[in-house]
C-alpha cells in the first residue's frame, strides 16, 4: 500500500504541475497578447503625435511665412512712399533751382543788353560828335 500511495502522490504532483504549466502558458499568452496590443497602441499613438506635431510645425511655418510676406510688403510700400516723397522733393528743388537760374540768366541778359545799348548809344553819339567836328 505504501507504493500505491506514493504512486498516487507522484501522479497528483505531476497532474498539479501539468495544470500549472497549462495555466501558466495561458497566462503568458494573455500577457503576450496584452503586450502586443499595448505596443500597437503605443505605435499608433506615436504616429498620431508625429502627425499632429508635423501639422503644427507646418501651420506655424505658414503663419511665419505669411507674416514675413506681410512685413516685406509693408517695408517695400514704405520704401516706395519714401522714395516717391524724396523724388518729389528732388523734382521741386530742381524746378526751383532751374527757375532761379532762369531768373539770374534773364537779369544778366537784361544788364548785358542795357550795357550794350548804352555802349552803342555812346558810340553813336561819339560818331555824331566826330562828324560834327569834321564839318565845322
Amino acid at each position: 500500500m505504501g507504493t500505491q500511495k506514493n504512486a498516487w502522490l507522484i501522479a497528483g504532483i505531476l497532474a498539479g504541475l501539468a495544470g500549472c504549466n497549462r495555466s501558466d502558458q495561458q497566462k503568458m499568452e494573455r500577457d503576450a497578447q496584452a503586450t502586443s496590443d499595448a505596443a500597437q497602441k503605443t505605435a499608433a499613438d506615436a504616429v498620431d503625435a508625429t502627425k499632429n506635431a508635423t501639422n503644427e510645425v507646418v501651420d506655424k511655418a505658414e503663419a511665419a511665412t505669411s507674416s514675413a510676406m506681410d512685413s516685406t510688403k509693408k517695408v517695400a510700400a514704405d520704401a516706395a512712399d519714401k522714395t516717391k516723397a524724396a523724388t518729389s522733393s528732388a523734382v521741386a528743388a530742381t524746378k526751383k533751382a532751374a527757375s532761379a537760374t532762369s531768373d539770374y540768366v534773364k537779369e544778366a541778359s537784361d544788364k548785358a543788353a542795357k550795357a550794350a545799348k548804352k555802349a552803342a548809344d555812346q558810340a553813336k553819339q561819339a560818331a555824331k560828335d566826330a562828324a560834327n567836328k569834321v564839318d565845322q
